[in-house]
């Protein structure tokens, strides 16, 4: 019976996994100098939105800058990576809007926007426009993006937004053709 007891424990043993030192970091990745130009709004910044119907829908800004860990469980292997969360709130009845920046390898970042269920990404290889004319105000260096969303659960409802990165977000448009404008 002895010798059956130390058999079973020396397998148990055998087949348990060692447990890692999450304490023992790879990598960190931390946002490039110039991310601060990238991102348009202060906490608790305050923008309008115009409804091509005329109504005016007032937003205010939140920002949350963090660092989080990542990494693989059964490799022993951990990283940190800088975080910057926006959430876009309004009282009127709107979409969520949230923008989320992510740190990775070599001073290369994650930029994306969600609208509602609708996702745009921002990366440094889109194109941009020289100039847009916006609510009768002229823009310059705009991104024209289209939504990076796709299922077949539900029509797309925003198809396509207007950003540049000294002022935000400057036009929404629905897939029904409703427009939000700044003001």
């Amino acid at each position: 019976m002895k010798i059956l007891i130390i058999s079973f424990l020396i397998a148990s043993v055998g087949f348990c996994s060692l447990k890692c030192d999450e304490s023992n970091l790879i990598d960190a990745y931390a946002f490039p100098e110039n991310m601060e130009e990238l991102i348009p709004y202060e906490n608790q910044d305050k923008f309008t939105l115009i409804h091509n119907s005329g109504t005016e829908i007032p937003f205010e800004v939140f920002r949350n800058s963090t660092v989080e860990t990542g990494g693989c469980d059964h490799c022993c292997d951990y990283y940190t990576y800088e975080n910057e969360e926006l959430f876009v709130i309004s009282d009127y009845p709107f979409y969520d809007i949230q923008f989320n920046i992510n740190a990775g390898e070599e001073g290369i970042f994650n930029y994306g926007i969600s609208i509602g269920r609708e996702y745009f990404s921002l990366d440094e290889d889109m194109q941009m426009s020289d100039s847009v004319k916006i609510n009768d105000q002229y823009f310059h260096e705009v991104f024209k993006l289209k939504s990076n969303s796709y299922s077949e659960e539900y029509e797309r409802e925003v198809d396509s937004l207007y950003f540049n990165y000294s002022t935000g977000i400057l036009k929404i448009i629905q897939q029904n053709g409703d427009t939000y404008e700044i003001n």
